[in-house]
């Protein structure tokens, strides 16, 4: 069975640096969407900044001129707050993602396809670095990861003791996509035990 508990973890903000700093090739990147507010507040500030131009430029009352400006800043400030919490919740994915890993004795890899399920071009989307892990849990070798197939479309796979499966791309940040590869290798654990 695999050690879910670290993605309900809440890693201090010393933790997170600390992760940050130590993060090299070895450990994954990962990307949460960026946040809708941000785009609104971005948009909103462009809006307010060529009003308060446009009311300026047409001999407004200087209150209206103030009023525009402080609406523009609210809206720039608006932005980086939102912009920051998305940077946040990208550390705190990753630095949980790590954490599962590492208490499951698996590790993170980047790079060519695997010898067990040949001939396939690993990516998990265009431009994203590869998320694939590999180790051995109660003695028996296992991969999971993502590979994007000819066709364009992305699936995921299991290799377990030397046995390739075809599964549903994994997203690894939610604990069902943890509980997919615990199933895919807890019969054969239990097997090697008995």
């Amino acid at each position: 069975m695999l050690d879910l508990r670290p993605l309900a973890c809440r890693p201090t903000r010393s933790q997170l640096r600390e992760h940050r700093r130590d993060r090299s090739g070895l450990h994954p990147r990962v990307r949460v969407r960026p946040c809708f507010g941000g785009v609104s507040y971005t948009a909103l500030m462009v809006l307010f900044a060529a009003v308060t131009l446009g009311l300026r430029a047409w001999g407004a009352p200087p209150r209206l001129v103030i009023v525009g400006v402080v609406l523009s800043a609210g809206s720039a400030l608006g932005a980086v707050l939102c912009a920051r919490g998305t940077r946040l919740r990208t550390f705190v994915r990753e630095y949980r993602l790590a954490a599962v890993a590492e208490s499951n004795g698996l590790r993170y890899e980047r790079g060519a396809a695997s010898p067990g399920v040949p001939g396939l071009r690993f990516s998990d989307g265009p431009g994203r670095a590869l998320r694939r892990f590999r180790g051995e849990i109660g003695g028996i070798a296992i991969e999971v990861g993502n590979y994007r197939r000819a066709d364009g479309r992305v699936s995921g796979y299991t290799i377990v003791d030397g046995e390739a499966s075809i599964v549903d791309p994994f997203d690894f940040a939610t604990v069902d996509d943890w509980l997919r590869v615990s199933d895919a290798v807890t019969p054969r654990v239990a097997a090697g035990w008995s």
